[in-house]
């Protein structure tokens, strides 16, 4: 229960976060008036596309963070499935019709049947099931083979989010490829034009994998566009896939700030825009060595920025486009590469955390995604 002395530490934490963003939306109204009334200096930082250029070319590097898929994940999964909760088992002692019923397992791992007193069956195989409850059964039945078969899978689930026709999430009951998971699903959303043209509404190049944490680099518009099977892989419990819409007006603000996740918007955001509509760095940023990301999760640019030479007028500002990525640090990395890389696969896991408590609410497991609000 919260305490008066809680309830005031919160209000007091809600509206030092409130006056950090409108420093911070101050700090960039004026920025607004010197940029009104004086040249900026225009030989730095700018990433603008070549048609809202005010000065030089974007100063982004190209990295290529391509990596071949892992070859067992193109392999089916040999293991047998393991019952967890919300399964529903067809149980039938053998030679006894009247037996035959459909159980399912409890929240707690729990199975009952019958006369056999409750079995802990959550990570058993069918096998050693029906052998637990033939064991349980021997005192009422002579000799009993008990036959279970998985009626309903529900505990093996993985979940699947975007420009699909359904998303949600589906059981895993059989091996299952990438393109059945999509096909489960409904397929492809397609949108339409101001026409009413169907047209392709995927942005194949920002689709993502995530399993166990980490980004699965799975080539989807090779998959899709061109028929790669060996992207083709299998699905497994816990994977989470999210194809986003190439229309999505967001940007994600991330790492060192108060409010990390999506900033939504009509027009393109500046950078300063941007960090302060997630309420600002936090203390410990280092925003003298922000990243702003932009591209395919394989071959991104990334640049440098200096929110601190941006607010005092040594930058210009710049404006950012639909997807781009702005990490705030609270530390100084020393290997872009590697830095840029776990920045994706932290952008990847708000995504999934944001899209799936929107779309399935508290049936959303969280995939095992966890998101990194600090700048590692």
């Amino acid at each position: 229960m919260n305490t008066p002395t809680a309830l005031r530490k919160d209000s007091m934490m809600t509206r030092a976060q409130g006056s950090l963003r409108m420093i911070w939306l101050g700090l960039i109204s004026c920025l607004a008036m010197v940029l009104a009334g004086c040249s900026m200096p225009r030989n730095d930082f700018d990433v603008r596309d070549e048609t809202q250029l005010i000065g030089d070319e974007p100063d982004f590097l190209s990295l290529d963070l391509a990596r071949p898929l892992p070859p067992e994940t193109l392999r089916p999964p040999q293991a047998p499935y393991r019952v967890g909760p919300g399964d529903t088992l067809d149980i039938e002692v053998a030679e006894d019709a009247n037996t035959r019923a459909a159980s399912k397992v409890m929240p707690d791992g729990m199975l009952y049947f019958d006369v056999a007193d409750g079995i802990k069956v959550s990570g058993k195989t069918l096998k050693e099931v029906s052998d637990a409850l033939a064991a349980s059964l021997a005192k009422d039945y002579p000799s009993p083979v008990v036959t279970v078969n998985l009626a309903d899978a529900q505990s093996q689930r993985f979940f699947i989010l975007g420009q699909v026709k359904t998303p949600g999430a589906y059981p895993i009951a059989k091996p299952t490829t990438l393109i059945e998971a999509i096909s489960l699903a409904g397929g492809l959303d397609a949108g339409q034009n101001f026409s009413g043209d169907s047209r392709d509404s995927v942005d194949l190049d920002r689709a993502t994998l995530i399993r166990d944490g980490d980004l699965l680099p799975v080539d989807y518009r090779g998959l899709i566009e061109h028929g790669d099977m060996g992207q083709n892989v299998y699905i497994k419990p816990g994977d989470y896939l999210y194809l986003p819409s190439i229309q999505h007006r967001a940007v994600y603000v991330l790492g060192s700030v108060q409010t990390p996740g999506p900033v939504y918007f009509d027009n393109d955001p500046t950078i300063l825009s941007a960090v302060a509509m997630a309420g600002g760095p936090r203390q410990d940023a280092i925003i003298n060595k922000a990243l702003v990301i932009r591209g395919s999760l394989k071959q991104p640019k990334v640049a440098t920025v200096n929110l601190h030479d941006i607010i005092r007028g040594k930058e210009s500002d710049a404006r950012l486009a639909a997807g781009d990525i702005v990490w705030v640090p609270n530390t100084i990395y020393t290997y872009l590469r590697e830095y840029t890389q776990a920045a994706l696969v932290t952008a990847a896991q708000a995504v999934a955390v944001q899209q799936g408590l929107s779309v399935l609410g508290k049936d959303f497991g969280g995939a095992d995604v966890t998101i990194s609000a600090g700048g590692f």
